[in-house]
């Protein structure tokens, strides 16, 4: 009898689940600057301004992501943040854009990652760095077919080339030609992918 109890209410806390999730997933569908087919969201994501979001076909996106995607305040030009088609997000990613990132074809983001287009300011030393603007150096931009590492930070200012590999708990702060890997903190090219044994 318990085995049918609990049977039964584990059944109806995945059904409940699903429909959170579907609910999350038509909300923010809704309120993106554009979304294409099959988008898929897991639960617990956090959305700041997702009006300057632009999500393109067959993208998933997994659990408890923090997309912070803010206007600086007098600035001209709203931020943009795009995600191209096929790409993917892992769990506990934070995205904070300020002017404009982009995440090309076929992406693969792992767990963990932070991606930022922006830095508080910290140069008037009677202001705690936390009350001084945020201003952005830069666009973030990740070429079509990259694999960012666990762990991994990009910093503002930063193109990644396609079809590269950053490595785990690497500090991306320069460019990084197309199909290289880099590793380390900060990011040094270790050779192309090509001259790598998969």
């Amino acid at each position: 009898m318990r085995l049918i109890i609990w049977t039964a209410i584990n059944t109806l806390v995945t059904l409940i689940r699903r429909i959170a999730r579907f609910s999350e997933t038509q909300y923010i569908r809704a309120v993106l600057k554009s979304c294409g087919r099959n988008f898929r969201l897991e639960s617990g994501a956090r959305v700041l301004h997702p009006e300057f979001i632009s999500i393109s076909d067959d993208v998933t996106i997994n659990s408890y992501i923090w997309f912070s995607v803010v206007p600086l305040t007098g600035g001209e030009n709203a931020p943009s943040l795009e995600i191209g088609k096929g790409a993917y997000i892992g769990r506990f990613v934070t995205i904070a854009c300020t002017n404009r990132i982009v995440i090309g074809q076929d992406v693969m983001i792992s767990d963990r990652v932070f991606i930022t287009d922006t830095f508080h300011g910290f140069s008037d030393i009677s202001m705690p760095v936390s009350q001084q603007p945020l201003y952005s150096p830069g666009v973030v931009e990740i070429g079509h077919g990259t694999w960012v590492g666990i762990g991994a930070c990009i910093l503002p200012n930063v193109r990644v080339g396609k079809n590269c590999v950053i490595g785990a708990n690497a500090v991306v702060t320069h460019d990084i030609p197309d199909y290289h890997i880099a590793v380390g903190v900060p990011a040094r090219i270790s050779r192309r992918v090509d001259e790598c044994r998969s």
